[in-house]
């Protein structure tokens, strides 16, 4: 008779190991379930938490639901399901964006767009749309995946700058053409200067003439009442050419610019101080190491020129000192013209400065008072101040700055 026992422990033994494969396959399967819902509940949440509107839609591009989409626009899902989402773009944004995901659908390709979507209070707020298909292992379509970003506020962004961008063109247009106009009309003022003050100066010259020549036939019947009137004639039509020369001088400051170059100040001292022909009893001291620029040098020469001129012209003494110094101030050289003269009271600080201004009598002195307006120009249009520290009795400084490189 057979023996059965080893054959039924070898049973058994199959039963466990079919009964231990059973569970292990039971909690496989409850973990990827769990692990599946899990998945699920943070897909949720994400689209909950971000801002965009998530969607998918099947294979041909057909919607079933998004409820973002929903929330936004306050469609219903029957409104949203298919194409029914469209119907919330604005009407200029609907054939364009409806072509796009048709190709995009057609092609297997991603899907981009921006266009306006209608929200529940009516308004329009502009959205960027990005989608991919996902495949499937045949390399068909299985579904679409998306979403849907508010880009209101960069699209106002850029309206504006836009809107910016355009009045800036517009400006521009309108500046170059004023511009040409204002080197038009400089044109027509330098000719019409130059030809005024050839036909003034012209007879002027012709009255200073007749009078010496008046004078000099009439010689042994004049007085000496006459012969000084005489004079004063010439000398106030010297001051009339002089004011003539001014005013070009003055016309023509900061609209003719000459060719920058490395100026040494000391030097350039030098050679105006040589050519003032000044009393020898008078000095003029000029501070040893003086810087050297890079600027225009004209401009420079006329500002030192008639400053220190001035100072020589109006100080009371034959015997009188005038000093020159400068000193680094940041991205300028701030320079001194000091003398040691009758001075200026402060109420005159200003004053001196404007064109037609003097401080002494017209009968006393042939001033034009068209100088240090000039000088006051020159110095702005470099981008520099001027000013004065003076008291009445104790001599008078000027100070200017001027930029140590080309402002323009």
């Amino acid at each position: 008779m057979t023996d059965l026992k080893p054959k039924t422990e070898e049973l058994l033994r199959c039963e466990q190991t079919a009964c231990d494969e059973a569970e292990v396959l039971m909690r496989t399967r409850d973990e990827y379930l769990k692990s599946l819902r899990e998945s699920e509940e943070r897909y949720r949440s994400l689209v909950i938490a971000t801002s965009q509107i998530v969607w998918t839609t099947d294979a041909e591009g057909k919607v079933e639901d998004i409820p973002g989409w929903r929330a936004f626009t306050g469609q219903s899902q029957s409104e949203v399901r298919g194409w029914g989402w469209i119907d919330a773009l604005h009407p200029e944004d609907r054939d364009h964006t409806a072509q796009i995901w048709r190709q995009a659908v057609q092609t297997k390709s991603p899907y981009t767009a921006e266009y306006r979507v209608r929200a529940k209070d009516g308004s329009y707020c502009y959205f960027s749309a990005r989608g991919v298909p996902v495949l499937a292992a045949d390399g068909s379509i299985r579904e679409w995946v998306g979403t849907c970003t508010d880009i209101s506020e960069r699209k106002a962004s850029e309206e504006a700058l836009k809107a910016r961008a355009d009045e800036l063109t517009y400006l521009t247009a309108v500046l170059a053409r004023t511009n040409a106009i204002l080197e038009k009309r400089n044109q027509e003022l330098d000719q019409f200067a130059y030809v005024a003050s050839h036909d003034l100066k012209a007879p002027l010259r012709a009255i200073a003439n007749l009078s010496q020549w008046i004078e000099e036939d009439l010689s042994e019947q004049l007085t000496d009442d006459t012969r000084h009137q005489m004079n004063l004639l010439r000398g106030r039509v010297h001051r009339l050419e002089a004011l003539i020369n001014g005013l070009l001088a003055y016309s023509r400051v900061g609209r003719l610019r000459t060719e920058t170059s490395k100026v040494s100040v000391t030097a350039l001292l030098n050679e105006i101080i040589d050519s003032l022909g000044f009393p020898q009893t008078f000095t003029i001291e000029v501070e040893p190491l003086l810087p050297t620029l890079v600027t225009e040098r004209l401009p420079l020469e006329q500002v030192f020129t008639n400053l220190i001129s001035n100072a020589i012209k109006h100080h009371p003494r034959a015997d009188g000192r005038v000093q020159i110094s400068a000193r680094e101030q940041g991205k300028f050289y701030e320079f001194t013209v000091a003398d040691n003269g009758a001075g200026i009271a402060p109420q005159y600080h200003e004053r001196v400065f404007g064109i037609f201004q003097t401080l002494e009598a017209r009968d006393e002195s042939e001033n034009t008072g068209i100088g240090l307006a000039i000088v006051k120009k020159i110095v702005e249009s470099q981008g520099g101040t001027i000013w004065i520290k003076s008291q009445e009795g104790e001599g008078a400084t000027f100070y200017f700055t001027w930029p140590k490189q080309p402002t323009k």
